[in-house]
């Protein structure tokens, strides 16, 4: 019971935070042991800016263990394919030259669009789309290549839901699309990156997560495998009003607030009252 009002607690803290948020912002939030969930503007549509690479990720491991992709083939990248924004790859000397596997772990590790791109052409947005639909994202859609400014403009836009986005992390967890492609995305997700989810959760706990952002949107999506209580939480922000800056540090504000409450839970029993870690009993 005591865990029951934490959570209405939490839900209730949460909705004043969104409502003081300069901007949109959405939150969603799923108890991967009882199966509790906060949902707060969950249903909106929000730009995805890289958190889309996780389902790019996915279903290129997808292919790779169907056999229609060798994971390990090298690829020369030319200048021509350099991206701006995030990455690694437009600073290199001459064609870097490297395995797919190490484009896709750099697409989420670094963020590097140049890599992103490449995956993109290489599996095709229409067959991208088409595995999204298959994983029931039906408000989820990869619309164009990264730093596409035509697009942009156009209103081709990367788009998801904050509910999506841990119904996506949930299949993750459950051993979808397959328990080996699943187990490897969640692997190369757990990378340390600098994202607001990394930033707000102790060192000592794995955090598979998906941060990314432009300008006056910001988001991160992520498992936080708690010991006893692993936990997702999706947390995306649109039409702010204040800077990069300001986003980040909300985001990483309401991540450490739902920490500490599962962090509470994780650790005491259904009275509320704290589980001794040592005793001789």
């Amino acid at each position: 019971m005591s865990n029951e009002l934490l959570l209405e607690k939490l839900e209730d803290d949460l909705i004043d935070k969104l409502d003081q948020f300069p901007g949109v912002a959405g939150v969603s939030i799923k108890d991967l042991i009882n199966g509790n969930d906060i949902s707060i503007n969950g249903n909106e549509i929000f730009p995805t800016a890289s958190i889309i690479k996780i389902h790019i990720l996915t279903y290129l491991l997808k292919m790779a263990e169907s056999g229609s992709i060798d994971i390990n083939k090298r690829i020369s990248v030319d200048k021509n394919k350099f991206t701006g924004g995030t990455g690694i790859l437009k600073y290199l000397k001459g064609k870097p030259d490297l395995t797919l596997r190490d484009i896709a772990v750099l697409m989420i590790m670094l963020s590097d669009n140049t890599a992103t791109n490449i995956c993109i052409d290489l599996l095709g947005i229409e067959n991208i789309n088409s595995f999204i639909s298959d994983m029931e994202l039906s408000l989820t859609k990869l619309n164009r290549k990264m730093m596409d400014e035509k697009a942009i403009i156009k209103g081709n836009e990367n788009l998801s839901t904050p509910k999506e986005l841990t119904k996506m992390l949930e299949k993750l967890y459950l051993g979808l699309p397959s328990k080996a492609v699943s187990k490897y995305v969640l692997e190369i997700m757990s990378e340390p990156k600098n994202s607001c989810l990394n930033l707000s959760t102790p060192s000592d706990i794995t955090v598979a997560n998906k941060g990314g952002g432009m300008e006056h949107v910001r988001g991160d999506s992520g498992i936080i495998f708690l010991e006893n209580n692993p936990y997702i939480i999706s947390i995306l922000t649109k039409s702010c009003y204040k800077g990069s800056g300001f986003q980040e540090e909300y985001i990483m504000n309401i991540a450490k607030d739902v920490f500490e409450i599962f962090n509470v839970i994780s650790n005491t029993n259904q009275y509320g009252l704290s589980i001794p870690k040592d005793m001789n009993l």
